[in-house]
């Protein structure tokens, strides 16, 4: 059994449908928790997505909360498995990437790729069926802006 396997081989869904841009908080969100409990780096990823991306500009404060406690209700009752299912089943094809790039940026807040990230990562571009490069693209730009925000 793998250690992802809790995320990736849940065959469970719910008919719950998110938005393409809620599936993408979603799926970041199960980034956040994939290796245990959430880190103060992790979270602040999370929250610039929902405040600076532009994702949820339509979104009222409050519309986002229970969006949010949708996914919490999701991860409580069924588990991180069953909140990605519904959530990949929910995103657009042009959110893929997007996606990808949420959730790799939680995953990357405390700037260390270890074997485990990776593992999560490539887990994760695969049941996105986003390509190697393209995942390896995004990974590339974002350890970029990492080191371009540490030279100022």
């Amino acid at each position: 059994m793998g250690r992802y396997d809790a995320i990736f081989a849940v065959e469970e869904e719910l008919d719950t449908e998110f938005t393409p841009e809620e599936a993408v908080l979603a799926i970041g969100t199960v980034a956040l928790f994939a290796d245990g409990q959430p880190t103060d780096e992790e979270n602040a990823i999370l929250t610039d997505v929902v405040n600076n991306y532009g994702l949820f500009d339509e979104y009222a404060a409050e519309d986002i909360q229970a969006v949010l406690d949708k996914i919490i209700a999701i991860i409580n009752q069924q588990g991180l498995g069953v909140l990605f299912n519904t959530a990949v089943n929910s995103l657009s094809e042009d959110m893929v990437e997007s996606a990808f790039e949420v959730a790799a940026a939680v995953v990357l807040s405390d700037e260390v790729v270890d074997e485990s990230e990776d593992s999560f990562l490539g887990a994760l571009a695969e049941a996105l069926e986003l390509d190697e490069e393209a995942a390896q693209d995004i990974i590339d730009a974002l350890l970029e802006e990492v080191e371009e925000e540490e030279e100022v």
